[in-house]
């Protein structure tokens, strides 16, 4: 599982550096690429392992192509996807459009979530904890998980 914060540069050719921690999890599954992608929410990248990827992918093929929520899914967060090789350098490049939409020049946070990972632009990912902890009910819908 992916978690950790990790601070990080996206250098002027889009090439970030995987934190350790996490390249030793992909090459554990034998695996020189991650999948990159859209979020629905955030203007943040995902990057999953390529089998949890088709997993994620055979649940979005059982659902109907004609709701308008799934459709949009499809073309935001599939159609967004990109396979990222991993250097020797244990880098990444990450496509242009996708940096572009996630504001991915400079300081960059990458933050595990489970079974994926985050990669965010520093300052927005700073602005998105603020307003979740200023967020009104928060703390009690997180209570009633009990987790």
């Amino acid at each position: 599982m992916f978690n950790g914060h990790y601070t990080n540069t996206v250098n002027s050719k889009g090439r970030v550096s995987i934190p350790s921690k996490f390249r030793e999890l992909i090459d554990e599954r034998e695996s020189a690429h991650i999948i990159i992608s859209k979020t629905l929410r955030e203007s943040c990248l995902t990057a999953y392992l390529p089998e949890d990827w088709e997993v994620m992918l055979e649940k979005v093929a059982r659902l109907s192509s004609t709701r308008e929520a799934i459709m949009y899914y499809r073309r935001h967060v599939i159609g967004s996807a990109e396979e990222c090789q991993i250097d020797a350098q244990g880098r990444i490049l990450i496509p242009a459009n996708l940096r572009e939409h996630a504001g991915l020049n400079g300081k960059c946070q990458i933050v595990g979530v489970g079974e994926r990972f985050e990669i965010w632009n520093e300052d927005a990912y700073g602005a998105y904890i603020g307003r979740m902890e200023d967020k009104e009910g928060l703390l009690e819908d997180l209570e009633k998980l009990d987790l």
